[in-house]
């Protein structure tokens, strides 16, 4: 289940920095954002992702936590870039449906 929720934080966090990327903002927003949201967008994402490596590390150690972090990682990319390459006017539709599973992954963890 943790890699699951890992995976979910993942794609957000991804989605992010492709928000913050300038060739993928007309595919996203319809337009460019501004220069500031760009950025908040990058540091958002990166934020997200270094926060993950860190409680991975922290719950499996380095080792284990850090591998597991890169597999999903990499599942997450595909699920990204395949959503830019094919619909990407739908990854914000995407973002929310896979918070949603990531909230309800949480809730079902803690019962």
């Amino acid at each position: 289940m943790a890699a699951l929720m890992l995976w979910c934080v993942a794609v957000v966090a991804l989605s992010a920095l492709a928000c913050g990327m300038s060739k993928h903002q007309r595919d996203i927003f319809s337009a460019q954002i501004s220069a500031q949201n760009s950025r908040w967008f990058e540091i958002a994402g990166w934020a997200m992702l270094l926060l993950s490596a860190l409680v991975m590390i922290y719950i499996k150690g380095a080792s284990v936590g850090l591998s597991e972090w890169l597999g999903c990682i990499t599942f997450a990319a595909l699920a990204v870039g395949l959503l830019l390459t094919y619909q990407p006017k739908k990854l914000l539709q995407a973002n929310v449906i896979v918070t949603v599973l990531f909230g309800l992954l949480l809730i079902v963890s803690l019962i």
